[in-house]
C-alpha cells in the first residue's frame, strides 16, 4: 500500500528512533522468515505504543494505525494469526530500514489482516482531525436525535435566556466596522423596499429561502471570508449523521460536498413557519448541532447560532454556562438587525466568532504560552489530544499530551471552587504520592468577561419543563443541575460574579446510624445540588500543564496493565485523602491514567483532574453545578448524599466493571467467536433519572446482579471475576442487605482489603 504525503509527514515528525532497538536485537538472532510468536507480538506492541502509530490515520477508515494494529497484536499473542505472515516487517526492522519502509510494511499487514480482527475501538475526531476517544459514549444512530436532545434539555433548561439586553450591540455593532463591511450593509439593505425584503419568497419553504439567502450573499457578500452552506442529505457531515439547514464556514480549497463540524463557524436552523408552540423542539435541534461543534472544536470559547422560521429570526450564543439570545424579531420589520447579523457572521474575526485564540498555530504545530511554577513564561508544544468532553454546559475538559511528555489541560471551572492548581500544589506540599504535579498554568478568560455588557433579566421558562422522559439524563458526563434540591451553603462573594443577593443557610446536619454492626456516617443534606441567587454560573477558563503524561485507563492493552493501574490509582486516592486531606469526588475512566513507573514515582496508574476535589470537612463550595460521570457515580451520591471517600472507592469499582464488561470488547480482548452482548445491562447505568440509575446499580451489586455483569466479560477477562467478587464484598458486605454508607473509623478498613484484592489478582495474571 502506497503511503500518502500526510502519512510520510507524520512519520518524519515522529521517528521511531530507539523504540525498536531491544526487539531488533532479539529478532537478529533468529530466522527472519520464521519469527517466533512472542517476538512478533512484542514487535507489534512496541509499534502500537509509538507516538507515530497514534497520529497516523489509516486510509479509508475511522481509526488510526494504533487502533488497527492493536487487535492484530492481540491475535498474534493468542495464536490465531501465524507469525510467518510478518516476515517482511521483521526483515525491515532487522535491517534497520528507514521508518517509511517499516510503516509501509505495517500498513500492508493491516490491509491484509484487517478483516480478521475484531471491530476497532470507537475513535472520535477532534478539530485537528486526529482520532481521539470521546469522554462520552458514542450513541447509535437510532438514538442520536431522541436521546441526545433529551439529555441536552436536562443540561440547558435552567441556563437559557432570551431577549438579553445589549445582545446586538455587543455582537453586531457597526461602530468599528471596516469600509468593506459598511459597503456590504449598503448592498444588502438595497434588497429591502422599506416594508419587506423584495425577493423574499411568498412561500417560505426551505429551498426558496435558501435561494434567497444565496442571492443576497452573491450580490452583497461575495468578498466576505465566510460563506453560507446547507446540507441536502444526512450523510454530508463526516463521522456524524444529521442535516444542518444553514451554517457558515470558511470555504475549502477544494469543494467536496462533505463537511466536518470542526470547520463550522455559525450554526443555523431553518423552518418554513413560525410556531411558538414548537420553540422547545426547534431550540433543542439547534442545541444538538451546537453540541457537535463544541465536541469537535473543544477549545472553542463560544458558538454563534440562529434560527430563521419563515421571516422570524432569533440569534443565539452558546457558551459553557448556557445559551442566550437576541429575542425573536421579524426580518421584514427590522431589516437592519437582520442585515447586521448576516454580515457579522460572514466577516467576524476569530475572537468575535468565539474561536480558540489562546493556542498558537505555526504550520502544523500548536503551542501555548503559560506561566511556570517560578512565574516565568514557558512556551509548550502540544501533540496528540487524549481527553475531551461531549457536552455544552460543563467544564469542557480537553487534554493534550505535550512534546515534553506533560499534559496540557483546558477546562472551565466554577469560580466558586478552589482552582485545581491550588489543590495540586497543596497535595505536592503535603507529600501526596500518585497524583499529577503542576508544571505551569495560565488563566485565559471567564464567562463573566465573555458576557460583559449584556443584561440578563430572567431565565427562560420552558413549557412542560418537568422532565418526564425515561431516558433523561442519558449518556456520559453531564452537569447535575442545582434546582433538583436546594442545598445548604455558606457562600463566598466574588467581585467578578453577579451582584444578585445570595441565600444563606446553616451547614448540613450529620446523621449517624447503625447498619450490619458497622457504624455508618451519612449526611442529611446534599453537597451536589447547590443553588444560589446568581443568574448564571461564572466559570474560569484556564490551561493547566501537569506531569507526567499517560494514557487514560480505557486504553489498557493487557489485563495486568488494567489491574496495576487501577490498584495504584486507588493508592494515590488514599494518599490524597489521608496525607493531603483532599477528597477527589470525580473518579471516572477519564481521570485515571496509565503511567510508566519509572516516570511516576513507581506508580503504574495515577489520578488526574482535581477540578471537583475539596479539602475534607471544608463545607460546600457554593457552585451551582457539579459535573460528574453518571455511570461511575456511587449509589448514595446519585441519591444526593454528601460525598465521602467510600463513594470514590465505589466509583473505582464501577470503572473496573465498565472496563471489563464494555471497554474490553472495543480494545480487542475478544477471543475467537466471542461477541459482546447486543444490549449490555450496564446500559442502565447511563440512561435514566438519577434515582433509576441508583436503583439499577443497587440491584446489580447483589451477588446475582454482579454475576450477570461478569457474564458479559470476554473470556480473556475471566481472571478479573474473582477480584470483582472480593471488591463487592469489601464495599457492600456479604449479607442480603447491601451496605451503602461509609463506615466510621480508620479508612484503612476499606482501602486495605481493596488494595490487597488487587495485589492477589495481579500476582495471578
Amino acid at each position: 500500500m502506497a503511503l500518502s504525503q500526510q502519512a510520510k509527514d507524520v512519520i518524519s515528525e515522529l521517528p521511531l528512533k530507539g523504540t525498536l532497538n531491544q526487539i531488533r536485537d532479539r529478532l537478529g538472532s533468529i530466522d527472519i522468515a520464521n519469527p517466533r510468536q512472542e517476538d512478533v507480538a512484542s514487535l507489534l506492541s512496541a509499534l502500537v505504543g509509538s507516538s507515530a502509530a497514534f497520529s497516523l490515520p489509516f486510509p479509508g477508515g475511522n481509526g488510526n494505525v494504533a487502533a488497527k494494529l492493536f487487535p492484530i497484536q492481540q491475535q498474534v499473542r493468542g495464536g490465531s494469526v501465524k507469525p510467518d505472515r510478518f516476515g517482511d516487517l521483521v526483515r525491515h526492522v532487522v535491517l534497520q530500514s528507514p521508518d517509511v519502509d517499516i510503516w509501509k510494511a505495517v500498513f500492508d499487514i493491516i490491509n491484509d489482516l484487517g478483516a480478521l480482527t475484531p471491530p476497532s475501538p470507537s475513535i472520535a475526531p477532534t478539530f485537528q482531525g486526529t482520532p481521539v476517544r470521546s469522554s462520552l459514549s458514542r450513541l447509535s444512530d437510532s438514538e442520536t436525535r431522541e436521546i441526545v436532545e433529551r439529555e441536552l434539555f436536562f443540561e440547558i433548561r435552567d441556563c437559557t435566556f432570551r431577549d438579553v439586553g445589549g445582545f446586538c450591540d455587543k455582537f453586531f455593532n457597526t461602530k468599528n466596522w471596516r469600509k468593506g463591511q459598511k459597503e456590504m450593509l449598503e448592498a444588502v439593505m438595497a434588497g429591502h423596499d422599506g416594508n419587506r425584503w423584495k425577493s423574499f419568497p411568498t412561500d417560505p419553504a426551505e429551498r426558496p429561502v435558501w435561494d434567497w439567502l444565496r442571492s443576497l450573499e452573491d450580490n452583497a457578500l461575495s468578498s466576505a471570508p465566510h460563506k453560507l452552506y446547507t446540507t441536502k442529505t444526512a450523510h454530508q457531515f463526516k463521522d456524524r449523521k444529521g442535516q444542518m439547514d444553514l451554517f457558515f464556514r470558511t470555504p475549502a480549497p477544494e469543494a467536496s460536498g462533505i463537511f466536518k463540524y470542526k470547520h463550522v463557524l455559525v450554526v443555523g436552523e431553518q423552518k418554513s413557519s413560525y410556531d411558538v408552540n414548537r420553540f422547545k423542539a426547534d431550540f433543542l435541534q439547534l442545541t444538538r448541532l451546537v453540541r457537535g461543534v463544541f465536541t469537535d472544536q473543544p477549545t472553542r470559547r463560544f458558538v454563534h447560532a440562529f434560527t430563521l422560521s419563515a421571516s422570524m429570526m432569533e440569534m443565539w450564543v452558546f457558551d459553557r454556562s448556557g445559551a442566550y439570545s437576541s429575542g425573536a424579531f421579524d426580518i421584514h420589520n427590522e431589516p437592519d438587525r437582520f442585515a447586521r447579523a448576516l454580515i457579522s457572521y460572514a466577516t467576524m474575526d476569530d475572537n468575535a466568532m468565539g474561536l480558540d485564540t489562546f493556542i498558537e498555530r505555526e504550520g502544523k504545530h500548536h503551542y501555548v504560552t503559560v506561566d511556570d511554577v517560578d512565574g516565568n513564561k514557558a512556551r509548550i508544544r502540544l501533540s496528540r489530544p487524549i481527553v475531551r468532553r461531549g457536552a455544552i454546559v460543563c467544564r469542557g475538559t480537553t487534554c493534550y499530551e505535550t512534546q515534553d511528555s506533560h499534559v496540557a489541560k483546558f477546562s472551565w471551572a466554577s469560580d466558586k471552587r478552589e482552582l485545581e492548581m491550588e489543590q495540586l500544589r497543596l497535595a505536592e506540599t503535603c507529600g501526596v504520592k500518585g497524583v499529577a504535579r503542576v508544571v505551569a498554568h495560565h488563566q485565559i478568560t471567564t464567562i463573566a468577561e465573555l458576557r460583559q455588557g449584556l443584561e440578563f433579566r430572567k431565565r427562560y421558562k420552558f413549557r412542560n419543563k418537568d422532565v418526564h422522559f425515561e431516558d433523561i439524563p442519558s449518556v456520559g458526563t453531564i452537569d447535575i443541575l442545582s434546582h433538583k434540591r436546594k442545598a445548604t451553603s455558606d457562600l463566598r462573594s466574588n467581585a467578578s460574579e453577579s451582584k444578585r443577593p445570595r441565600f444563606n443557610s446553616q451547614q448540613s446536619t450529620l446523621i449517624v446510624r447503625k447498619q450490619n454492626s458497622k457504624q455508618i456516617i451519612s449526611t442529611g443534606k446534599p453537597s451536589l445540588y447547590n443553588f444560589d441567587g446568581d443568574m448564571w454560573e461564572n466559570r474560569i477558563y484556564s490551561c493547566l500543564v501537569i506531569s507526567p503524561a499517560g494514557r487514560v485507563i480505557s486504553d489498557f492493552r493487557t489485563v495486568n496493565e488494567l489491574l496495576a493501574a487501577m490498584r495504584d490509582a486507588i493508592k494515590a486516592h488514599q494518599s490524597l485523602y489521608e496525607t493531603g486531606n483532599i477528597l477527589h469526588r470525580d473518579i471516572s475512566s477519564n481521570n485515571i491514567i496509565i503511567t510508566k513507573p519509572d516516570m511516576a514515582d513507581g506508580f503504574n496508574g495515577m489520578l488526574i483532574d482535581l477540578d471537583l476535589a475539596k479539602v475534607r470537612d471544608s463545607g460546600p463550595s457554593g457552585a451551582r453545578h457539579q459535573a460528574g460521570t453518571m455511570r461511575f457515580m456511587a449509589v448514595e451520591v446519585l441519591r444526593k448524599t454528601d460525598h465521602t471517600y467510600r463513594h470514590d472507592l465505589e466509583s473505582f469499582f464501577y470503572v473496573l466493571l465498565w472496563m471489563c464488561a464494555r471497554q474490553s470488547w472495543r480494545n480487542g480482548f475478544a477471543g475467537g467467536g466471542e461477541k459482546p452482548p447486543k444490549e449490555s445491562i450496564l446500559r442502565r447505568w447511563e440512561i435514566g433519572t438519577f434515582d433509576s440509575i441508583a436503583d439499577a446499580k443497587e440491584g446489580h451489586m447483589t451477588v446475582n446482579g454482579l454475576e450477570r455483569i461478569m457474564n458479559e466479560f470476554p473470556g480473556s477477562l475471566e481472571i478479573a471475576k474473582a477480584l470483582c467478587l472480593k471488591l463487592r464484598t469489601a464495599l457492600f458486605g456479604d449479607s442480603a442487605r447491601l451496605i451503602l454508607g461509609t463506615p466510621a473509623g480508620d479508612p484503612i478498613q476499606l482501602y486495605g482489603p481493596i488494595i490487597a484484592a488487587f495485589d492477589d489478582a495481579i500476582k495471578n495474571t
